[in-house]
């Protein structure tokens, strides 16, 4: 009985938590520097950075999705928002729009690659791993489309530009604080209120759990997905806007495999990959370990092939302690 009490009060979340302290002192000992303001500054941009995209990322597989498409979608806001202000070098497009145009155009786009992927789930009944897989080809597309009409040079030229307001979004802060922590933060508290305390966020979490029985209890499953993948292409744009205003430049090639660094953060925070079960608080965890790591093996000069490989590892990892918690509930 003693063990057994012990067993149950331990769970994912704290475990990762330890790993994450782990972390921080290896890196710290491999490396000194790491702790250092400027890593500090770097970790807590990238956290925020990946938690915005992370947290419309928990709300797709709380319903039992997925979305592939996530890291062409902040591609895809990247080219779009910094190729409307139109003062690129060697920009060829004739539009120029002020700076908030720009970021509501690109959210819009992204929200649009969320719509697509909400309707192809929900009204053509496609798998969300088929349906996703698609968008995130089409919305890849998309970047190259774009990046060719406003840089009319070498086909897949990064759009390089300048403009405060952007600078403001990746790399700017308000009294010390970064600005992209800031949205984060509020983001996170809305989701937080709407995930606890709202009939949706209840309706996404029965979803999630079986569909049926959220449509015989008088729930629109159509709805919460069309809503979800909506919101989780928003999110994803919104992450491509702070990703290309800390660069100052929107590639085509940007943010390639980073829907697996947010599946694999929120996996990581305990959110069941078979939806129903898990929520934001995990899913900052798992971004937190997920920031640190990424930090820590730029740091220590980790060639990119083994970063994948590490990270292959840890998604794999994650999927396995859900699966390993959720029979342990189950035997107790």
């Amino acid at each position: 009985m003693r063990e057994r009490k012990i067993e149950l009060k331990f769970d994912q979340q704290k475990l990762v938590l330890i790993l994450l302290i782990f972390l921080v002192i290896g890196f710290s000992v491999v490396k000194p520097e790491f702790i250092n303001a400027r890593s500090l500054d770097n970790i807590i941009r990238t956290f925020s950075m990946y938690g915005i995209a992370a947290l419309g990322m928990t709300m797709v597989i709380l319903t039992g999705g997925t979305d592939l498409s996530a890291g062409s979608n902040m591609a895809l806001a990247g080219v779009v928002g910094a190729g409307l202000l139109g003062n690129a070098f060697n920009a060829a497009n004739p539009i120029k729009m002020p700076f908030i145009l720009t970021v509501v155009f690109a959210l819009l786009a992204c929200g649009l690659i969320g719509l697509l992927n909400g309707i192809c789930i929900s009204k053509l009944h496609m798998a969300p791993f088929v349906a996703t897989l698609a968008t995130m080809s089409l919305s890849r597309g998309l970047v190259y489309v774009v990046a060719d009409f406003v840089v009319q040079g070498v086909s897949g030229s990064p759009i390089t530009f300048m403009n405060d307001g952007y600078y403001m979004l990746g790399l700017g802060d308000i009294c010390g604080i970064p600005f992209q922590l800031i949205v984060y933060v509020v983001i996170f508290v809305i989701i937080y209120i709407i995930l606890k305390y709202t009939r949706l966020g209840r309706a996404i979490y029965t979803v999630g759990g079986n569909t049926e029985v959220a449509r015989l209890a008088g729930m629109k499953p159509d709805a919460i997905i069309l809503i979800c993948y909506t919101f989780c292409g928003i999110l994803a744009g919104l992450a491509g806007t702070i990703l290309v205003g800390k660069l100052s430049s929107a590639s085509t090639v940007a943010a390639q495999g980073y829907e697996l660094d947010l599946i694999t953060a929120v996996a990581l925070g305990g959110t069941s990959m078979e939806g129903g079960k898990g929520g934001i608080i995990g899913t900052l965890i798992g971004t937190a370990f997920l920031a640190v790591m990424n930090t820590g093996m730029d740091m220590v000069n980790i060639p990119s092939f083994y970063q994948y490989l590490i990270k292959g590892m840890i998604l794999v990892f994650a999927v396995y302690m859900d699966t390993f918690f959720q029979k342990h509930r189950k035997s107790n």
